[in-house]
């Protein structure tokens, strides 16, 4: 699944959110996210504590900086309405980091496909190395995670080619997790503001 596609799959599946308010004492707060009418489709959870966050969507990341007592503002300062910030937001996690980064299929064929177009394109491939690479390496090799992928490029050779020194290729991104979690945190924000917005918008009760 591609970025794009990531995102609009999560804005259809939470476009119809409403904000729950489970909790909230000053900066104690639980919020739920969910859409009444689509039972368990995309349902998310925010809790807050000074200098803490914590994202319940599917996946759980814990988030804490000792700067920002009211953690909602880190994330509503540091990304546009409807926009997140991976890589800041990647730094103040405290819990969840294993899920944070992954090893990337889609990456790592990028990055295959683009070293040997380029050994082609500057006349340094032997003829029939494309097709070799495919067979070898997408088609037998065991790439489906980072040792394997990694172990089938360093046992390449093609009359006298290989990939040369693979210790500064990087196969790992943002799992797709993180990533969903960091939308629901901006989405989150989003409709929190909303709520206050309105309710501060709202005319006095009891009014003659």
């Amino acid at each position: 699944m591609t970025d794009t596609d990531m995102v609009e799959r999560f804005a259809r599946d939470t476009a119809e959110h409403q904000l729950t308010v489970l909790h909230e004492n000053g900066l104690y707060r639980h919020l739920r996210f969910a859409a009444p009418d689509r039972g368990r489709v995309g349902p998310f959870e925010l809790i807050t504590w000074p200098y803490n966050l914590v994202v319940k969507a599917g996946w759980t990341f814990h988030f804490d900086i000792d700067a920002t007592p009211d953690m909602l503002d880190l994330f509503r300062n540091t990304a546009f309405s409807g926009e997140i910030n991976p890589g800041y937001w990647s730094e103040k996690v405290r819990a969840g980091r294993d899920e944070v980064e992954g090893f990337d299929q889609q990456l790592f064929d990028q990055q295959v496909k683009r070293y040997v177009a380029h050994s082609i394109r500057d006349g340094e491939a032997p003829r029939g190395l494309g097709a070799e690479v495919t067979r070898e390496i997408f088609e037998l090799g065991d790439i489906s995670h980072e040792a394997g992928a990694r172990s089938a490029l360093a046992e390449f050779r093609y009359k006298g080619w290989d990939f040369g020194d693979l210790s500064e290729w990087d196969f790992c991104d943002y799992t797709p997790g993180f990533i969903h979690s960091c939308h629901a945190i901006r989405r989150g924000v989003d409709l929190w503001d909303a709520a206050r917005t309105t309710a501060a918008a709202a005319p006095a009760g009891g009014a003659a």
